[in-house]
């Protein structure tokens, strides 16, 4: 059990890690205010340092639990072309 003042995540290990609510990855943290960063540091860390923007962010709560889906957009730069992905993130630990 997590305890609630510390900070876990927990990325399934699986290749569609995030992109679906039943693969969401679970993020647990002391304070709400971490939450975006952490986020944002995941899908950094997903793409590898390749560019990329946040175009949407909506909340869902499905059976008592908060998920939140983050839309982006990735910058690909071996041609210069855009992609359009989403991340869930079951983020009930941070509530």
């Amino acid at each position: 059990m997590v305890k609630p003042n510390m900070l876990s995540i927990h990325i399934p290990f699986t290749e569609t890690s995030g992109e679906s609510m039943e693969t969401a990855i679970q993020i647990n943290c002391p304070h709400i205010n971490y939450l975006i960063p952490i986020q944002n540091k995941i899908i950094h860390y997903i793409f590898d340092d390749e560019p990329w923007t946040k175009v949407g962010q909506s909340l869902y709560i499905v059976n008592e639990k908060k998920y939140d889906k983050i839309e982006v957009v990735r910058l690909l730069l071996d041609n210069g072309d855009t992609k359009r992905y989403e991340f869930w993130f079951d983020i009930t630990g941070c509530y």
